[in-house]
């Protein structure tokens, strides 16, 4: 009976940690609808362990301030970008199509500086959504 009683209770809570995870991503979205990031971002996976989005910038586009969670980027096309920190630091880099790199959390603002679009894929691991942190655009 014991054992009964422990598994009911072990079910009860994994179900109600599900649905409270289920709504911190919503609510995660529901943030990233309303962020100053890119007009162009698109979910292209989501599971259990990560959600991917598709992020694309028009030629000299510019993000306003905003906050990042960590991720994998994977480059879809060369870029040519201008990063921007709180503090005012300004960094000009260039990225390669097929290019990956790992991004931590930041709060940052950029800038499209080519006159291409450019379009990459943001990796988030589900710790990090569910932590309820914003998943603007990189």
């Amino acid at each position: 009976m014991k054992t009964l009683l422990a598994r009911i209770v072990i079910a009860t809570a994994l179900i109600a940690i599900s649905l409270c995870a289920d709504e911190i991503v919503l609510s995660a979205s529901a943030q990233h609808a309303q962020s100053p990031g890119p007009a162009q971002v698109r979910s292209e996976f989501d599971n259990d362990a990560m959600m991917v989005l598709r992020i694309r910038m028009a030629p000299h586009e510019k993000t306003g301030m905003h906050e990042l969670t960590p991720r994998l980027v994977i480059w879809l096309t060369d870029a040519h970008l201008r990063d921007t920190k709180p503090d005012g630091t300004v960094t000009d880099y260039r990225r390669t199509a097929g290019a990956t790199e790992w991004v931590p959390a930041q709060r940052h603002a950029g800038e499209n500086l080519s006159d291409t679009p450019i379009e990459f894929l943001a990796v988030l691991p589900k710790s990090s959504v569910q932590a309820g942190e914003h998943h603007g655009p990189h």
